[in-house]
């Protein structure tokens, strides 16, 4: 199996000119156990994604383990498809697939202002591990269809309003 690693950018890339929540905002977050949060963002997306999921559109993730980490907001959640369902695991730093970055940088993926190949290419999200899942989960998110995402207007809605609140506060 081919690996991918893509190395956190040099410290002069204008990172620091990224906003990251600050870290008096993130404690309420680290109080709450891995296992519960891990357990509601996975439950989360899996009404979200449920067309997708019905689709059968994740199943290259059986048998595999994806782990997202958030850097600025400590938060790290992992998962896996299991009975055509997403699956809360453990965060391994081992994981098939690790995915890192900050808060305001997923939002600008999620929302497609800032394309994936973008993102990677400037090192602001990071993509260690499988090559293969790699592709699979970015061929997933530049292609999927928003319309099929439920509630797809209010989290796009949500997340464009939060990367405008993060500029402004956060930077």
């Amino acid at each position: 199996m081919n690996n991918i690693t893509v190395k956190a950018p040099p410290s002069d890339m204008n990172q620091s000119s990224q906003p990251r929540v600050p870290e008096l905002l993130t404690r309420p977050i680290t109080l709450i156990p891995e296992t519960i949060r891990s357990a509601l963002i996975v439950k989360a997306l899996n009404v979200v994604l449920a067309q997708a999921l019905s689709e059968g559109e994740l199943e290259f993730l059986s048998k595999q383990q994806v782990s997202v980490s958030i850097t600025d907001l400590k938060l790290k959640f992992a998962l896996s498809l299991r009975n055509n369902q997403l699956a809360a695991k453990r965060w391994r730093s081992s994981d098939d697939l690790n995915l890192t970055g900050s808060l305001y940088d997923f939002m600008l993926l999620a929302t497609r202002q800032e394309d994936s190949d973008t993102l990677f290419f400037h090192r602001r999200l990071k993509m260690e591990g499988s090559t293969e899942l790699g592709l699979e989960v970015k061929n997933l998110l530049d292609g999927m269809d928003t319309d099929t995402v439920r509630f797809h207007q209010q989290i796009d809605f949500t997340l464009r309003h939060g990367i405008k609140l993060s500029e402004k506060l956060f930077r």
